[in-house]
């Protein structure tokens, strides 16, 4: 089964969920699963409803792709699968 993506609508609410769940897939799970929890505007997708980036960036040494995302006329912020060049 392949792996859902985690993407945010703004690219400062990833990055909190990132620091506030040290990164951990299954801390990450768990809080968008819970209803009562704060997703910052942050949902997994299937890798069927990424139609590919529409945007990157590297902040402080990490790549994030902005995802075009079917049904969404905005694009959706991931951690990028493409490492950050060295600098």
């Amino acid at each position: 089964m392949p792996t859902k993506v985690v993407a945010c609508a703004s690219l400062a609410n990833l990055r909190i969920l990132m620091t506030e769940t040290a990164g951990d897939s299954a801390a990450i799970k768990a809080r968008l699963a819970d209803p009562k929890a704060d997703h910052l505007g942050c949902a997994r997708f299937g890798p069927d409803r990424v139609e590919g980036n529409a945007e990157r960036v590297v902040v402080g040494g990490t790549a994030y792709d902005c995802l075009k995302v079917k049904e969404s006329s905005l694009c959706r912020w991931a951690l990028s699968g493409v490492p950050a060049e060295a600098p």
